[in-house]
């Protein structure tokens, strides 16, 4: 039926393209070849620049979802180059170009950062901004202005936060402060238009060890996600998919601010929730193995670790490790490109710490530590410094060994952010 649409017209309808961006939004997870026909047959009918743009942005929605990191870059150049060179014949089709361009340069800046290409990552952070700074100066276009701001600038501090800048990214996150402040205090009711921006600024608020400010943000953005889950599927600035992503990810967040606090119970059930959320997202990505379950079960097997529940703990670390590809045996693996190499290497770790301190363990544990080592030369944190004083020191479980520098899973990037060196977040 979709083919037969598109085909029926030289040139797609707006409302043909609302149809098929709807149909993608929507679609079970075994309907993805089927979704990405419908999509190619759509921009092969040539539905004019915006209805392409769109097209191809939300092509890399639906391979994000399924962790297609290099199709997602490509695929979101394709549609903020269509939209860029496009030239508007209205102020409404300004602002939608603007929208389109500005959501394919966000997409592809998680994608690069995903992908360990920090640099490429920054250079399409800056784009946000001159997108945010160039466009949506129409006559009541203000609320759709400020959201491009905070969009922008909360999505360069999160680079510059996962990149280690921690003085540039403070200084992004105290501007998009600014910019959710009003006159009359927090500017709550524009929330449903920057949920993942609240979640960004939330994670960097609780490196900082700012934990009152991070919650608040942090539940702030939970409940702006999901009032857009509830809204219309149209908008390219926030997918259905991502608005689960942001819920998942703040709660995720939420149990680390318990974590910190040593409230190993709260912790635990936060996290158990946050799972039901991830389980939901890795479902509809096909994927019973997703790199979100890994990243939460961690934090579940830390609270294993602190509560005395060992044998629990260590059986997560084999599932966690055989999600993540991440092996000694033989050769060793470092593990699959599907989450950050942080992530890779803090897993190993914190096995590593596991096993040293149950008997007869520190062959195991000698092994994983040295791979964990390995993998962290990948990673920016060790421009900062050195595993042992990030993680953890090795008989941290024992009550003798130092907490390390700490840092933050952000679900989204699958990455751990560093926490500043006074914060002790986790």
């Amino acid at each position: 039926m979709w083919r037969r649409v598109c085909l029926s017209s030289t040139a797609a309808s707006t409302s043909v393209v609302d149809d098929i961006v709807t149909f993608a939004r929507q679609a079970s997870k075994g309907e993805y070849d089927q979704v990405l026909d419908v999509l190619k047959t759509g921009i092969r009918s040539k539905p004019g620049s915006i209805g392409t743009s769109r097209l191809y942005l939300v092509e890399a929605e639906l391979r994000a979802n399924r962790g297609e990191w290099d199709n997602v870059v490509e695929l979101c150049r394709q549609s903020a180059s269509v939209a860029s060179d496009m030239s508007p014949g209205s102020q409404e089709e300004s602002r939608n170009r603007a929208e389109v361009e500005l959501a394919a340069c966000r997409l592809g800046t998680r994608a690069l950062l995903i992908g360990h290409k920090d640099a490429e990552a920054f250079q399409t952070a800056q784009q946000c901004l001159d997108i945010a700074r160039k466009s949506f100066s129409a006559v009541g276009s203000e609320d759709k202005r400020w959201q491009a701001m905070v969009l922008s600038t909360s999505v360069a501090g999160l680079v510059q936060h996962a990149s280690c800048e921690f003085d540039s990214a403070g200084d992004s996150f105290e501007n998009v402060m600014s910019l959710l402040e009003s006159d009359n205090g927090a500017r709550t009711a524009l929330d449903h238009l920057i949920p993942e921006a609240l979640k960004q600024a939330a994670a960097f608020f609780a490196a900082q060890g700012k934990k009152e400010r991070a919650v608040s943000l942090g539940m702030r953005s939970i409940a702006a996600a999901e009032e857009r889950l509830a809204s219309n599927t149209l908008d390219p600035l926030l997918s259905p998919r991502v608005a689960e992503e942001v819920v998942g990810d703040a709660k995720v967040l939420m149990a680390q601010s318990c974590m910190y606090r040593k409230a190993w119970d709260d912790a635990e059930e936060k996290l158990n929730d946050s799972l039901s959320v991830v389980e939901s997202v890795a479902e509809g990505s096909g994927n019973d193995q997703h790199p979100y379950l890994a990243m939460v079960l961690l934090l579940l097997a830390e609270v294993y670790c602190r509560t005395g529940r060992a044998t629990l703990a260590e059986g997560l670390f084999r599932e966690i490790m055989k999600i993540l590809s991440v092996s000694t045996a033989g050769e060793g693996s470092k593990g699959t490109i599907a989450v950050h190499p942080s992530i890779n290497s803090l897993a190993s770790w914190r096995y590593s710490q596991l096993l040293s301190v149950l008997p007869k363990r520190e062959t195991e544990a000698r092994a994983w530590k040295d791979l964990a080592t390995d993998i962290y030369e990948e990673a920016p944190l060790k421009r900062l410094t050195e595993p042992g004083d990030m993680f953890g020191s090795l008989d941290r479980l024992s009550g003798k060994g130092s907490g390390g520098q700490g840092v933050v899973l952000d679900l989204m990037t699958r990455r751990a952010l560093p926490c500043t060196g006074d914060s002790k977040f986790a």
